[in-house]
């Protein structure tokens, strides 16, 4: 199977995450959803955490996109980490490499941070994230890629503002801006070895069509489209968030998320001893840590 879905983990943030006002508005109205496609897990902290989250309080969300297909579990092949503050009024969206090396909690082992999945599944993946970060995950969600690409051909045309010439599957993307058809947008994202910023550029494309997706759905100002994006999503989404969830995020966060910051987990790729190729992430304790916490200790 081609990378299509690369896309789709695109469209999923913002459909789950960034578009505010406009899908409380949907969702609030189709209670269906929620039931198809809320998936609880039960997952150790690995801090202690209050009785119940303060709306000032930062959360933080994985974000994972799975290719599973029938007899097959699968491996999540695109990871992200969205830190929301609501005292700095701000959202952080951090990249985690697949190969990323990490120990697999309870157990005296480490392994690629995407074979967790397959070893324990979504729990597991969201223990590991926990551990490597040092942060409580308070909510995950998660897309089988596998067919999402139904979720473009409906999302339709995208504009971008594109930095880098380059042809990749019969298009041409020159510099500029450009309005990417679902299959050049498919295209426009898979490119990497072209890049001179390898994974971190195609990262970066991935983010400009975050943008254009969640920007066009808010313009159209469509309920009837989101209504059928959502019958689309379904099928490939699970989340342990509930409407009530959503509400609370709606009323505490949504204005925070409407400055976001992306960026990618530090470090660099290493050969291990056991012939396996790692990304060794650099201090990645770090990349959320409380730095107003940091001054004053």
């Amino acid at each position: 199977m081609n990378k299509k879905w690369k896309v789709g983990i695109t469209v999923l943030v913002g459909l789950t995450v960034l578009s505010g006002g406009l899908l409380f508005f949907v969702f609030a109205k189709v209670g269906a959803f929620f039931d198809e496609t809320y998936e609880p897990i039960d997952v150790p902290r690995v801090k202690e955490e209050k009785s119940e989250t303060a709306p000032e309080d930062k959360i933080h969300i994985l974000l994972m996109g799975v290719d599973e297909r029938p007899d097959d579990k699968g491996r999540p092949d695109v990871m992200m980490v969205m830190e929301i503050d609501p005292k700095s009024d701000s959202t952080k969206v951090v990249s985690l490499p697949r190969d990323t090396k990490v120990s697999i909690p309870g157990r005296d082992e480490s392994t690629k941070l995407n074979h967790t999945y397959t070893y324990g599944g979504t729990s597991l993946t969201v223990q590991t994230v926990q551990q490597l970060l040092d942060v409580k995950i308070d909510y995950y969600a998660k897309v089988n890629m596998n067919g999402f690409e139904e979720v473009i051909e409906e999302v339709g045309e995208l504009t971008i503002d594109n930095e880098l010439d380059f042809s990749f599957d019969g298009y041409h993307f020159a510099k500029g801006e450009l309005t990417l058809s679902p299959d050049e947008a498919l295209a426009y994202v898979r490119m990497r070895k072209q890049d001179p910023m390898g994974d971190e550029g195609r990262n970066e494309r991935q983010r400009k069509v975050i943008k254009a997706s969640v920007d066009k759905l808010l313009k159209q100002n469509d309920y009837g489209k989101i209504l059928e994006l959502l019958d689309t999503v379904s099928p490939y989404l699970q989340w342990n968030i509930q409407e009530k969830d959503l509400k609370e995020l709606y009323s505490h966060y949504s204005h925070a998320m409407k400055q976001i910051q992306s960026s990618e987990l530090p470090g660099e790729g290493k050969l291990a001893e056991d012939g396996l190729w790692y990304f060794i992430a650099e201090d990645p304790e770090e990349i959320f840590a409380d730095a107003e916490s940091e001054t004053n200790s």
